[in-house]
């Protein structure tokens, strides 16, 4: 690393510090990074002079000689726009950078041609970034994406949207001039968790679990996003369960996805329902056919029906084994549960917990996300931080 890298790399390292702290002293920060108490005070009077940190107008007392001076991070510096890609919508989202919402825009999204879906994603963009002019500067853009994604930013295949090596960040630079991130949208939900949702009760390492049309995982080790040598760490839903699944071709969204991904648990309904015709699962269904919000069904489960007992009961199943799984692999401090299903996760995890028994070498932790479906925006936040043009 040479020497401009070098420090950009600490002030990097310094204003992350801060930002996660309340207020600190520069001995704070020279201790927590275990640097030389010389070299963080001149970085760090850089960094009040470009406006990034700012004096908090305490100091700590009780101490021998000078009392030092508090310091804080200047969420006003700057703000980010980060866009979560839906099954049927675009959702934007400003944030300062400690991730306070300023300003939210959303947009149906089409899906019967990419090109017209990425269309509406510019569009929407667009309209965003022009009725937010009186905000900090919007520094960079993030989209999380319901795929795998190069490091170059291709979007390598989204089932979902049928978009298929789409070079998003290229596109959306091109068309913005603002420094472009592009990153799987189980991950961004994962960091964001970690940051300043459920995963703050863990020290250093955790896993996210997300389910939605999808399923997939956010994995967190030594307090950094771990995506593998092809940035395909996480992909839960390749699996395998048993040696049957071995006989089968997971296709393109993998074995356990077509179990308990939107679409699965419908069409897994739908068998049920025909074995309970009198079933409330089956009323539902005749009610609301593939529109159905799958915490419908687990709904009807919860109170009792029979029907829908036997698929809930299957994608307890399933989650279990993938968190067991998951567990034995990474022995992560906690599993967190979430992603933008809605269910009822608290009870949920109960019904997981008891699945498990004993069955496990260690204790698995596991809790609810706490942010929802604002995760993966969130963690678009925390994540665009080192690409702020300071860093550069």
């Amino acid at each position: 690393m040479n020497r401009a890298a070098s420090k950009n790399n600490l002030f990097y390292r310094i204003v992350k510090l801060v930002r996660d702290q309340d207020s600190i002293s520069r001995a704070g920060i020279a201790n927590r990074l275990d640097k030389n108490p010389t070299t963080i005070g001149r970085a760090v009077d850089v960094l009040i002079s470009k406006n990034i940190m700012l004096h908090t107008g305490e100091k700590i007392t009780g101490g021998i000689g000078r009392p030092p001076e508090l310091l804080k991070f200047n969420a006003q510096f700057g703000s980010i726009l980060s866009v979560d890609l839906r099954l049927t919508e675009v959702y934007a989202v400003v944030t300062d950078l400690a991730g306070k919402i300023l300003a939210t825009k959303k947009q149906p999204l089409s899906s019967d041609r990419p090109e017209k879906s990425i269309n509406q994603l510019v569009e929407t963009i667009r309209t965003l970034l022009q009725t937010t002019t009186e905000l900090p500067p919007v520094y960079v853009i993030v989209v999380g994406a319901p795929s795998t994604v190069s490091t170059a930013g291709v979007i390598e295949w989204a089932p979902s949207l049928g978009w298929k090596n789409v070079p998003l960040k290229r596109v959306l630079e091109e068309k913005f001039g603002v420094t472009t991130l592009v990153k799987n949208d189980v991950n961004l939900a994962a960091l964001g968790e970690f940051w300043i949702g459920a995963g703050q009760k863990s020290k250093q390492n955790m896993l996210f679990i997300s389910v939605g049309t999808g399923i997939g995982a956010g994995i967190i080790i030594n307090g950094e996003l771990y995506q593998g040598a092809t940035n395909a760490a996480g992909e839960v839903a390749y699996f395998i369960t048993d040696v049957n699944i071995l006989r089968e071709d997971g296709g393109e969204i993998g074995y356990l996805e077509n179990q308990i991904g939107r679409d699965g648990i419908i069409r897994s309904s739908q068998l049920v329902a025909r074995r309970y015709p009198t079933s409330k699962l089956a009323e539902l269904l005749s009610q609301s056919g593939m529109h159905v919000k799958t915490r419908k069904i687990f709904s009807l489960a919860e109170n009792g029906d029979i029907a829908a007992e036997i698929v809930y009961r299957n994608v307890i199943d399933i989650l279990t084994i993938i968190i067991c799984n998951s567990s034995v692999m990474l022995d992560p401090e906690i599993i967190v549960l979430g992603g933008p299903s809605a269910w009822n996760w608290p009870t949920m995890i109960k019904a997981i917990k008891d699945r498990i028994g004993t069955n496990l070498l260690r204790p698995v932790h596991l809790m609810p996300s706490e942010l929802g479906k604002n995760a993966l925006i969130l963690g678009g936040t925390y994540s665009a931080l080192k690409w702020l043009p300071l860093f550069k």
